[in-house]
């Protein structure tokens, strides 16, 4: 039986076929990184705090699976959704707990009000946004404007709660980030 070898030339043109396909999987795998990493500096950058926006982005690491802009708008709103009903928990315990005095109480049942409607806004936008994108981002604006409606309730009545204060700057800073990408989808 007769040993048969491949030309040289074909061998040669497999190797750098070989070469060429490795080089682009790298490639493509760094240009991938790139764009996630540019997707979500690109919608920071347009926010009301951009640090504040990549630390959030960042600290979950699905934001690396992002593959567009529709993938990174649903896991915003998926994270703001459970940030407003970890908020809206929040409240409500403060309300069931011992806090005096009266008109702290009633601050807080004001914002427990408003935080039904944080999380109502966030679940309706996650709803919307594969169908009506104008319309999740209105939602999306409602939400944050429903947590200032809590902060301003606060400073009308003179009440200084900073935990609450914190949580109603993360609804803003999420309702903010959504209404960028939402602005973007549209």
């Amino acid at each position: 039986m007769k040993s048969q070898s491949l030309p040289i030339s074909t061998v040669v043109s497999m190797f750098l076929v070989l070469v060429f396909l490795s080089r682009s999987s790298h490639q493509y795998s760094a240009s991938t990184k790139q764009a996630e990493t540019n997707l979500v500096d690109t919608v920071c950058k347009e926010t009301i705090n951009n640090t504040n926006c990549l630390e959030f982005l960042e600290s979950d690491p699905r934001t690396k699976n992002a593959m567009d802009l529709n993938d990174l708008a649903k896991l915003v709103l998926e994270l703001a959704l459970s940030n407003a009903k970890d908020s809206q928990n929040f409240i409500n315990n403060m309300i069931t707990g011992v806090y005096e005095p009266d008109h702290c109480q009633q601050v807080l049942e004001k914002c427990a009000f408003w935080y039904e409607a944080v999380v109502a806004s966030f679940r309706s936008a996650l709803l919307e946004l594969e169908e009506d994108v104008m319309s999740a981002n209105y939602d999306v604006e409602i939400a944050g404007d429903d947590a200032g409606n809590c902060e301003n309730e606060m400073i009308l009545n003179k009440v200084v709660i900073p935990s609450v204060s914190e949580r109603n700057y993360q609804v803003k800073l999420y309702s903010n980030i959504g209404d960028v990408i939402t602005n973007k989808l549209s």
